[in-house]
């Protein structure tokens, strides 16, 4: 493959897009939350609550991004440093802990969600940190946390879901060689990225169903 696909996979399945899409994940994937909901809840989902979770874990980090550039605390958003990397990562954790925030009062049959709001703030916490010793790939953290996320709902409602499973790691696979391929970063990187991501999620699924 040329360095345009991977390119095209790295830009398809950015890490501003995996919050929201494990979102959707857990919510098709937990019939604890899918068979509950009324046609009233069903629109609520689709039309406020994904949207406002792409603006607090997309669309905030990004402004956030733009304004730190703006007040020269950032060099680059294509191309920043290993100091840039920390600032962005730090600012977006804020967008992320308003979704916290607004999402934290979930009903009991939406617990799947609150632990995968609460395992993106984690994952993203430890990313922070595990950038002050390596240029963690953060594509890998978030597909790492839709792996980890996948493993906890099986753990949670004790449910085979093994196909569901097997397909994302495969696109885990495709990610991480696209950045390989793109020089994006050495292979510890992308494997720490896998670790960070999958074992916030999968803790905190696990820890919380004790």
């Amino acid at each position: 493959m040329n360095n345009s696909i991977w390119k095209a996979i790295s830009y398809f399945f950015h890490p501003i897009i995996m919050p929201t899409l494990g979102f959707l994940i857990v919510l098709t994937s937990d019939p604890y939350i899918y068979l509950s909901l009324d046609m009233y809840q069903l629109k609520k989902i689709l039309f406020t609550d994904i949207p406002i979770l792409f603006v607090c874990t997309g669309i905030l980090p990004l402004l956030f991004s733009g304004v730190l550039v703006a007040a020269k605390r950032v060099s680059s958003i294509m191309e920043p440093t290993e100091q840039d990397r920390r600032w962005l990562i730090a600012f977006s954790e804020l967008g992320f802990l308003l979704a916290f925030y607004v999402f934290h009062r979930l009903p009991p049959a939406g617990v799947s969600l609150y632990y995968f709001i609460l395992g993106i703030n984690v994952a993203m916490m430890a990313t922070l940190i595990a950038s002050l010793f390596t240029k963690i790939s953060l594509h890998t953290v978030g597909i790492g946390g839709i792996v980890g996320t996948v493993i906890g709902l099986m753990y949670l409602n004790h449910m085979v879901m093994y196909p569901l499973l097997g397909s994302v790691m495969g696109l885990a696979v495709v990610i991480g060689v696209a950045r390989y391929k793109l020089k994006a970063h050495e292979p510890a990187d992308i494997y720490i990225g896998y670790i960070v991501g999958m074992a916030s999620q999968a803790a905190v699924f696990m820890l919380g169903s004790r």
